[in-house]
């Protein structure tokens, strides 16, 4: 395969031949052009010259003999390489003779046809083109000397100048390549030149970065994922062979089975999330939009939440206008990111507490309220609460049921809905999530 800097090379011999041959032969026909021009300008003045000396002899009356004599000194002190000659009417000589070796014929040649004392004569200048086809010619073969020469001097330049630019090509090329997957915190040197080899470093870098950050969190969600997939395998091995180390009383074994039917729930709530969030990744994830009403969406809420609470010794309430709040959205994931906020606000709420769903819309945006009156958040925790399995208290959000994937997911829902969630919270003062909708379109 041709290599860069040779194509490189080649385009440019190639313009530059194209260059020299216009720029000679341009240069060479106004070079004849102007000899030419010049040639006739000489001639014409011989012309002119001769046609005065006719009117002034011939108003004289002078014989014909001596008026050859008189042109005939005319044209002994004419320059050598032109030549004249003056004809009457009926095509007597007056001033001829045979032409210099090279005198020709040739299109600039100047003639003139005057009228003196009632008899026309016929006036010519001719002149030698062996000096100019000689300058022409030694021109041309300068050129053709010249421009191979030329080509030669410039493609090898060029090359020299191609391959020297291209190197730093080559080192990040060389430099890419010896970046793996077990060194991707390595980054590319950039020459500080300002140009596209610079750009070129420069965005190198930022995909190793990206590349980096994306292949720490896959490894980091893999670990996760196995770890939390780990413990609760775990517990159903170990249930079920304890129970049947020996024999045991029915509700011995209803409470074995109890233990592994909810491990196994919990287990396959956090398989569904992962698939949910590997769908999320790789962009396979239906997302149908229509028309979502989000008040009908937090009354389902509530009433679902409501067993649950009850049973927990808390309280769910709504707040809403009475007119209906509409989003253009995907109403199984609004669905979805409301039950997150609800199921995590009932988890870290002590009995006796409350949570309060809000919907309302206001004039640039739809809002969504989740607020509860639970443990709260440290400060120091609330940048970190919607990464996959974050927990701030690991044991506690264990035993709450917590695979520190809900609010990912909700964040998730989020962003596919061009909201924005955050949460205002402080310890023992409970939390409140806030959604951010875009004003639905007219």
């Amino acid at each position: 395969m041709i290599s860069l800097r040779f194509r490189l090379t080649l385009w440019y011999s190639l313009v530059l031949a194209i260059g020299l041959a216009l720029f000679g032969g341009g240069v060479w026909l106004a070079l004849r052009q102007a000899m030419y021009a010049t040639i006739g300008s000489t001639e014409k003045q011989y012309v002119e010259g001769l046609v005065k000396v006719l009117k002034t002899e011939i108003a004289e009356s002078i014989p014909r003999a001596q008026l050859r004599e008189e042109l005939a000194e005319y044209a002994n002190a004419i320059p050598d390489g032109y030549w004249i000659q003056v004809r009457e009417a009926s095509g007597a000589p007056l001033l001829a003779g045979s032409p210099p070796p090279g005198v020709v014929q040739h299109p600039k040649a100047f003639s003139e046809s005057v009228v003196i004392d009632q008899t026309r004569f016929d006036v010519s200048a001719l002149a030698s083109l062996d000096n100019v086809n000689a300058v022409l010619k030694r021109l041309l073969w300068m050129m053709l000397l010249a421009v191979p020469v030329t080509l030669l001097l410039a493609g090898f330049g060029g090359y020299l100048l191609s391959r020297r630019a291209l190197s730093p090509v080559d080192d990040v090329t060389a430099a890419a390549r010896s970046i793996t997957l077990q060194n991707l915190s390595q980054r590319l040197s950039v020459p500080r030149t300002g140009d596209e080899l610079q750009r070129l470093s420069e965005a190198w870098n930022e995909t190793l970065a990206r590349l980096d950050v994306a292949v720490k969190r896959l490894t980091q969600f893999t670990a996760d994922a196995s770890h939390e997939l780990r413990s609760p395998i775990a517990v159903m091995r170990t249930t079920a062979e304890v129970a049947l180390r020996k024999e045991r009383t029915p509700k011995e074994y209803r409470d074995a089975l109890r233990q592994v039917s909810e491990e196994a729930e919990r287990t396959s709530q956090l398989v569904e999330d992962l698939l949910t969030l590997a769908r999320a990744d790789a962009g396979l994830h239906a997302w149908p939009v229509t028309q979502v009403n989000l008040t009908a969406l937090v009354e389902e809420e509530v009433e679902h939440a409501d067993v649950l609470a009850s049973a927990h010794g808390l309280s769910v309430n709504s707040n809403f206008p009475s007119a209906p709040v509409l989003l253009d959205g995907n109403e199984a994931g609004l669905r979805r990111l409301l039950s997150v906020l609800v199921d995590n606000a009932l988890r870290y709420t002590p009995p006796g507490g409350s949570v309060n769903l809000v919907a309302r819309q206001d004039s640039d945006s739809v809002r969504i309220e989740v607020r509860d009156t639970g443990v709260g958040i440290a400060p120091e925790v609330i940048p970190h609460i919607f990464e996959r399995f974050y927990r701030a208290d690991e044991s506690r959000s264990r035993d709450a049921g917590g695979s520190g994937l809900g609010l990912s997911i909700a964040k998730w829902i989020a962003d596919r809905h061009d909201a924005k969630i955050t949460v205002e919270s402080a310890p023992g003062r409970g939390s409140t999530f806030i959604v951010l909708f875009p004003k639905r379109r007219a």
